[in-house]
């Protein structure tokens, strides 16, 4: 059965509602990105989607709760599921479920160690309903992490354009997603997908566009491009002998427009030394750029190997930096095995060659979608408050490794100084709190276009 919310949390949590404290009535729980992450900065995406396609409207019925009842009794034993709470949801809400969750705007990039969501009960008979959801809740963590990666990459990408380059509009293409076919579902694509396009203009995952289309209301019009692109199996139809007629037969067919060459099939400066130089003058008559992509070798020698090589046919002139840009007509893509730290490596080398770095794009695949893992950002969602006996009760734990310190009692996010800081809501002193009230019993009560999520990502 697809989309059950009454079996999508862990087993262990399955038992937590006969272990909380008799007369628990409210659980209030948050989710931050741990002091000790990679970025100290944490862009929050993908929980519109979540709210979207788990959590709004009557979730809850029967046929869900009958079944999850019978998946817990022969995975855990009788008597562990709590189908009260589901059966009183059904018959007192309709299906629909009483939770309010509070957020900031998605696309926001907020320091960490800093509260980002709160989740609690609105019926007091559902508290063990909280944290039931953190599993799924906390599936957010890997659109975050990719929006996160992408935009950090976009940072690191703009500080050598301004040092290098004349040309600022290359930020916005420079990092294409090669990445839906490394990722572990469609769904995984479509989410992940979209937390790039968050911040860049390229991508090969279609999926993360369909996603930003229905969940975002994102236009399609201006989401997000590609260009003609040729693949191994193009380049070698007609074996070694036949790559530069295969290789003229393109050029000859799309005139127009960007098209990417992948030119390692069989030797990759050969590719440039005599194919591109007997086509020379068909790809400078083009009416748009001719982007040759060395797909092996060892990265940053390899990049600057193709970059020299191509100015040794096509040429170069000197930006106003003092940085040399291959002819207009032609440049490099890097896509094979890249990822943050060798994209700054071939950048630096680039700089101390005195290139450019508009010279290049890159594409990253796995890397962007799929190398990513939850303690990246080290998410968690953890109890802050509870009310037992009426009595309200703030909920924390401080181990000794005290990077997992958590924080106690009712939270707001604000900005002081330039940076986001946690306060306790009685502390708020009329300052604005920048958690949105975004979901209460079934309904989502505030949307976020995919144009808002950029914006608030801007760098």
């Amino acid at each position: 059965m697809r989309k059950n919310i009454c079996t999508c949390s862990d087993s262990y949590k399955f038992g937590h509602f006969f272990m909380l404290r008799p007369n628990t009535t409210n659980v209030y729980s948050y989710w931050e990105s741990r002091s000790g992450a990679q970025f100290n900065k944490t862009v929050f995406f993908g929980l519109q989607y979540y709210l979207k396609e788990y959590f709004e409207g009557s979730v809850v019925t029967q046929e869900k709760i009958n079944f999850a009842e019978h998946l817990s009794n022969n995975h855990l034993g009788k008597g562990v599921f709590n189908r009260e709470m589901w059966q009183y949801i059904l018959d007192t809400h309709h299906g629909f479920l009483p939770i309010r969750i509070r957020a900031v705007a998605e696309g926001t990039p907020v320091d960490v160690n800093n509260v980002m969501l709160t989740i609690e009960n609105t019926d007091s008979k559902c508290a063990p309903l909280t944290n039931y959801l953190e599993t799924l809740i906390s599936n957010i963590w890997a659109s975050c992490t990719v929006a996160t990666l992408s935009r950090e990459i976009k940072i690191l990408c703009k500080h050598y354009l301004d040092e290098t380059s004349d040309n600022p509009d290359h930020l916005k293409f420079q990092l294409h997603d090669f990445g839906q076919r490394s990722v572990s579902s469609p769904e995984s694509a479509g989410i992940c997908g979209a937390g790039h396009i968050i911040n860049f203009f390229g991508t090969d995952t279609v999926l993360a566009l369909e996603t930003a289309y229905d969940y975002y209301n994102a236009p399609l019009e201006t989401l997000a491009f590609s260009v003609y692109a040729s693949e191994h199996s193009i380049m070698t139809a007609l074996g070694e002998k036949g790559e530069y007629s295969i290789f003229e037969d393109l050029i000859n067919k799309i005139p127009n427009g960007i098209l990417s060459i992948v030119i390692d099939s069989y030797d990759y400066r050969r590719f440039i030394s005599d194919y591109a130089l007997r086509l020379k003058e068909k790809i400078l008559s083009r009416d748009g750029k001719t982007v040759f992509r060395p797909d092996s070798g060892e990265p940053v020698a390899t990049t600057l190997d193709v970059l020299n090589l191509l100015d040794e046919v096509f040429g170069y002139t000197v930006n106003s930096k003092g940085y040399k840009v291959l002819n207009n007509k032609v440049g490099v893509l890097w896509g094979d095995g890249i990822d943050y730290q060798g994209i700054r490596n071939i950048l630096f080398a680039m700089k101390n060659a005195c290139w450019s770095s508009d010279n290049i794009v890159f594409g990253m695949g796995g890397f962007l979608l799929q190398r990513v893992f939850r303690d990246q950002q080290r998410f968690c969602m953890k109890a802050c408050k509870m009310v037992i006996d009426g009595k309200t009760v703030d909920v924390y734990k401080s181990p000794l490794d005290q990077s997992k310190k958590s924080k106690r009692g009712e939270l707001s996010l604000i900005i002081e100084n330039g940076k986001y800081q946690t306060v306790n809501t009685k502390d708020l002193n009329g300052r604005d709190d920048l958690l949105i009230h975004v979901f209460e019993n079934g309904k989502i009560l505030r949307e976020y276009t995919f144009d808002e999520v950029r914006l608030n990502a801007k760098i």
